[in-house]
């Protein structure tokens, strides 16, 4: 079995007045794609805004061992902008491990 990789430092940012638990909601996210990745996260930037009155934007940026990986999603609620954005990260982390 390999071994298990995490994220050395991510960070979150909230823009438009999201409540705090939307950004633990995105670190949580973000933070359980690490196990796919093929090397150690050294960085993660998350970020979450609104476009337009009634769509959430999510998107990520995350340093795979001098690799970025980006990834975005939008949806009604941030939840769902973050869950989308967690599947697309876990999507291009298992690509780039084959």
């Amino acid at each position: 079995m390999g071994r298990v990789h995490e994220i050395a430092n991510i960070r979150t940012e909230l823009v438009d007045g999201f409540p705090v638990e939307a950004g633990d909601y995105a670190r949580t996210k973000v933070e359980a794609v690490a196990k796919y990745a093929p090397a150690d996260v050294h960085y993660a930037r998350v970020r979450l805004a609104t476009d337009g009155p009634r769509l959430v934007t999510a998107h990520a940026s995350l340093d795979v061992n001098g690799k970025p990986v980006n990834a975005e999603a939008a949806a009604e609620t941030y939840q769902e902008a973050v869950d989308l954005l967690h599947d697309r990260l876990q999507h291009r982390l298992v690509s780039m491990g084959r």
